[in-house]
């Protein structure tokens, strides 16, 4: 039976994988496979791989479900130029399920590790500077000053504060001695800083000390993975100022009212 139809052994899932077979034994089979490692699918039909199946596993909210599984079945003219295209959809066939499975955990596996590499570059991670004294480069637009980073690390594109958790601007460059340009400056490292905001002499001055400012939602996520020492104690100070500046200003909204 090698035309287009339903599997209705498979338990179709909102959010699940597409298999694809050329029989509805195969795709029975393949199905079952699945339900025992507890992998979802989303949609399983006999026949050949076609665009609509390669737009279904596009649409997959979890990246560890964009994948296709095709048992004994090949993928027709159309989707094989879509798969050229369509980096963020797998394509995995064969003719033996055994294999094709081997295969599936191999790919999840790997993109799962990717993944969470791509979620630890994004954070923000905890920071601390000294601006260091007769490093004044530039007074603003942006300010450029020499600064150590006395622990953790500090990133392009990240905000600073005070110690007193005033925001000081955006980090818009990073430069070391040797004049070349670095995207992440870590403990021990002297660098000249480029501050869109604030102006030297008004808001930031030398010897001044800034924290890196970390959003509330990457805090969470921070102490699930593994800190440095150093990088635990700026965390814990860091929040220990994020919730005194909220308590002035429950105070502040309190009196107001």
């Amino acid at each position: 039976h090698t035309s287009e139809g339903t599997c209705k052994g498979a338990v179709e899932e909102k959010d699940g994988v597409v298999i694809k077979a050329d029989t509805v034994g195969g795709l029975e089979a393949l199905a079952h496979e699945l339900l025992k490692l507890k992998v979802p699918v989303r949609q399983a039909t006999v026949g050949v791989v076609n665009k609509k199946d390669i737009f279904m596993a596009q649409s997959a909210t979890n990246p560890l479900n964009k994948v296709i599984l095709g048992f004994s079945t090949k993928a027709n003219a159309d989707a094989e130029r879509l798969f050229e295209s369509a980096e963020d959809v797998h394509y995995i066939s064969g003719a033996i399920i055994y294999h094709i499975l081997e295969q599936f955990e191999q790919w999840r596996e790997e993109t799962q590790r990717q993944l969470e590499a791509e979620q630890r570059d994004n954070l923000v991670y905890p920071g601390k500077l000294l601006y260091l004294e007769n490093h004044t480069f530039r007074q603003k637009n942006p300010a450029i000053i020499g600064v150590r980073v006395l622990g953790g690390r500090v990133h392009v594109g990240q905000k600073l504060m005070s110690l007193d958790g005033a925001s000081l601007g955006q980090v818009r460059s990073l430069r070391t001695r040797d004049s070349e340009d670095v995207k992440e400056a870590k403990q021990g490292d002297e660098v000249a800083l480029a501050l869109q905001g604030p102006t030297v002499g008004r808001q930031i001055n030398e010897l001044d000390e800034f924290y890196v400012d970390i959003p509330e939602r990457h805090a969470s996520r921070l102490r699930k993975i593994e800190l440095t020492a150093r990088e635990s104690e700026i965390l814990e100070e860091i929040t220990k100022l994020h919730r005194k500046n909220d308590h002035r200003s429950e105070e502040h909204t309190s009196e107001l009212q």
